[in-house]
């Protein structure tokens, strides 16, 4: 099989696999139990957030607390704080649905942060966009689409030059695989397992110390009492697991990676001249594009039956045909939805695989392309 929806979610690496199953069968304990078993695995849960925030380079009175996915975390944040009449949330539609639909529920002055055509940030509006008014901004290290990758640390520095916003990153396409540290002007931060080799149902939120952020789930008060609901401890393990595989080995992988993308780039530009690639500064593993005149389900239709997978828009955004609100809002324009394409690479994919995925791309086209609407 040659998968490329890495960015969808990534196969559970067998290492991480091993510790999971003979964590289901060995820690079955409550963490939050008072007899010993709960206590060791109540500090082994405490170690893992530790090592955690060390990766993410937090301080020694932050917070990082364990959620079930990235859309909790999203939610948690979002929903949490508290707004008051004529606050400002500024955000981009072009992020994820679980951070797009929260905030265009929430009923408060919404300002949406304009890209360039080639998916950066217009900065002069963006400065524009920041007053006295904004409580949130929320922004995207790495499109979930499109790959582009933003200047976390210079955008939340102008927030909190010109607003004393909550700032909130969405860090899941960039944790484990590119460079990312917290900064003094970040407050929170969403990751998750499955894009990192770990399993689904477990992901991560890092709050910064004197936060305001309200809890989401009320209970039991586990999680340091922020998000009650007994601790999974085998997932957790998993995650933990898998981070510190993918942290120890993420200079080599994205190297790796790189070379990978470049490849594709490259090939795909050269076999198909109506090709459109306008994305620029990208994540090494996301490569999107354009097909003009033939929809991306036609393609992805013929791959599968090659046994390669690629997908046309994020698993989230899936549902949606035709119109695609995201994607508008990375300017490109409507007539182009249905022929949006997403390559999207991980640590394990080999060069097997890539020249297997740009064989077999290319013969696709070449039988499809005689139905291109000229």
């Amino acid at each position: 099989m040659n998968y490329f929806d890495h960015a969808a979610s990534t196969f559970l690496y067998p290492e991480v696999l091993e510790e999971l199953q003979s964590s289901l069968k060995e820690d079955f304990a409550n963490p939050s139990a008072q007899h010993i078993l709960g206590h060791e695995l109540s500090e082994k849960i405490s170690f893992y957030r530790q090592d955690f925030l060390k990766i993410l380079g937090a301080g020694k009175n932050d917070s990082f607390i364990f959620t079930s996915s990235a859309t909790e975390s999203n939610n948690t944040v979002i929903r949490g704080l508290t707004f008051l009449e004529g606050d400002t949330i500024l955000y981009c539609r072009a992020d994820h649905p679980s951070v797009t639909a929260p905030i265009e529920n929430t009923g408060v002055v919404l300002k949406e942060i304009i890209l360039n055509n080639d998916g950066a940030i217009n900065l002069e509006k963006f400065n524009e966009a920041l007053d006295t008014n904004v409580k949130l901004v929320v922004l995207t290290h790495v499109n979930n689409q499109n790959g582009v990758i933003l200047d976390i640390p210079l955008l939340a520095k102008l927030v909190k030059e010109k607003t004393k916003a909550h700032v909130h990153i969405d860090a899941v396409q960039s944790f484990g695989k590119i460079p990312f540290k917290v900064t003094s002007e970040i407050d929170s931060v969403s990751i998750t397992s499955h894009k990192i080799g770990g399993p689904k149902g477990i992901a991560g939120l890092y709050l910064r110390n004197a936060h305001s952020v309200k809890p989401l789930l009320l209970g039991g008060g586990q999680e340091n009492g922020f998000r009650s609901s007994t601790e999974s401890f085998p997932l957790i393990k998993a995650f933990y697991k898998a981070m510190k595989m993918a942290t120890s080995e993420l200079t080599a992988s994205s190297q790796k990676v790189a070379q990978f993308s470049e490849l594709i780039k490259k090939e795909l530009r050269q076999s198909i001249p109506s090709i459109q690639m306008p994305f620029l500064e990208t994540s090494p593993y996301i490569v999107s594009f354009i097909l003009p005149g033939i929809s991306s389900d036609i393609i992805l239709r013929h791959l599968e039956t090659r046994d390669v997978f690629i997908s046309s828009t994020s698993a989230c955004s899936s549902k949606q045909s035709g119109f695609n609100p995201s994607l508008l809002a990375m300017q490109i324009p409507e007539r182009f939805h249905k022929n949006f394409l997403r390559v999207s690479l991980g640590p394990k994919t080999t060069e097997e695989e890539v020249k297997n995925l740009l064989r077999e791309f290319v013969s696709v086209w070449q039988s499809v392309s005689h139905v291109q609407r000229r």
